[in-house]
Formats: structure tokens, sequence, C-alpha cells
């Protein structure tokens, strides 16, 4: 299955001959990144696009007696130049990729399979950006003081009012960063630096890194968790996936890197 970009945006899953229809249709053109399991990043289409021989992404060719195809990349390789894992037959280029994606999550043998960040390491990685985050809100409070040092004079109902919109402009630019942080981090390389740093990072519920909008929409669900007296944070201890209340919200999953 693979997945691509519209207009900043992650679509799919959609099949070969989807993916086909919407390049035929204009929708997909050389340059519209494109990715699928297998793939370490996403890539433009140019570079995965079928050669001319081929019948489909990736330049995938007629089976002929005794080949099987990699599960990784599609190409046919002789029987005995592949590996099988679970049933799955991985060509020898593709090995590294295959049991990254064992660690990581990864389609075998029609199941997902996940290995689920715990409690302690999501709550680290939560400090951490916390303390990056705290950083900036004490250098936006600074701001906010000589902001307030400059108005001066006696508190006059004019200074009051200028003060009160000094501190709610103040509250906004704080939450602005905190969900730009999140957005950029988690859509561009699916972990934050706390995250990263914990050796965690975000995807979407099939395996696939999530896009720069779902990492705003994530941020946003922390409230929500938040709502529920820190219940929406500790259901994932009950849960076989890890996942806390904005995990469900957004479908997505915290897996070890």
């Amino acid at each position: 299955m693979w997945y691509y970009t519209e207009n900043g945006e992650q679509r799919g899953p959609v099949t070969d001959s989807d993916l086909a229809a919407l390049v035929q249709a204009g929708k997909i053109d050389d340059e519209t990144l494109v990715w699928r399991e297998g793939m370490t990043e996403w890539q433009p289409y140019r570079t995965v696009k079928p050669s001319p021989a081929g019948s489909g992404p990736g330049g995938t060719s007629a089976p002929t007696a005794g080949e099987v195809a990699c599960a990784e990349c599609g190409r046919r390789f002789p029987a005995g130049e592949v590996i099988q894992y679970s049933g799955v037959n991985v060509c020898a280029g593709c090995k590294p990729v295959f049991f990254q994606k064992l660690r990581e999550g990864v389609q075998v043998g029609g199941a997902v399979t996940m290995n689920y960040a715990g409690f302690w390491l999501r709550f680290a990685a939560y400090l951490l950006d916390g303390i990056i985050t705290g950083v900036a809100g004490m250098i936006i409070g600074m701001v906010i003081g000589m902001a307030g040092a400059l108005i001066g004079g006696a508190r006059t109902p004019s200074n009051v009012g200028a003060m009160m919109a000094i501190q709610f402009s103040a509250m906004g630019l704080s939450l602005l960063f905190q969900l730009s942080y999140h957005a950029f981090f988690l859509g561009k390389f699916g972990a934050t630096p706390g995250k990263m740093a914990c050796g965690i990072k975000v995807v979407n519920g099939d395996g696939s890194p999530i896009s720069y909008l779902k990492g705003a929409g994530r941020f946003l669900a922390y409230f929500v968790s938040s709502l529920t007296c820190l219940i929406g944070f500790l259901i994932m201890l009950g849960d076989d996936q890890k996942r806390t209340l904005h995990d469900r919200i957004c479908d997505t999953r915290v897996i070890k890197k």
C-alpha cells in the first residue's frame, strides 16, 4: 500500500493500481512525495515510478517460474536467493530495512507488530519536552516583563488594559510555540527532541509516518487527556498497545526505535 502527499497533507493508503490512476489523473506528478512499507523515508514519485517494462510502481515485472516477489521492493528473484521470515520473502538487499521494521513496527505475515514504548519512557520524553518548552516560556515571560516596564507609570485603566493585552498575547505566543514545536518535529522526524533522546517515536496505527497536521492535532489532543484528571494518560497502563486517550483520538502509537 502506498501513501502520498497533497497540499502538505498525507493521503492514503492506496494500491498500486490506485496510485497509477492518480498519476494518470494528474494528482500525482514526478515531485509528489510518496512512501510505502520498506522505504526508509518519503521520496519523489520519479524515483520509484515504474520503468517502461514494469507493471507497477517500483518496476516489478511479470512473474516467471521459480521466482518469488520480495515483500519490500516488489522485485522478483529466484526462490533460492531470498530469505523467508514468517512466510514473507525478502531479498538480500532489503534485509537491513526489513529487520529494522521488525524492531519498529512492520507488516509481517498479515499482522502489525510494534514495540510499544512504556509509561516511564514516555514520561521521561514528556518531561524533557516540558523543560525545552518551559525555557521558551521563560523567554516569552522576560519579554512580557520588559513590555510591562516600558508601560510603567500609574495603574490607570488604559495601562491595566494594555498589561492584560500583553499577558494574553504572551499566552497565545507560548501556545503557538508549543503547537509549532510538536507539529514540526512529529511531522518531520516522527519524534520531538524529548522523544528522540529517549529513543521513541510516534507513528500512525498502521506503522506509517504521521503528517504535520496530525502532529499538531495530537498536541491539541493532549488537553483532552489532561482534562480527565490525567486518566487520559494513565489508561495506557491497561492497554495492550500502550495507547493514551490522545493516541486513541488521533489513531497514533508510540514505539521504540
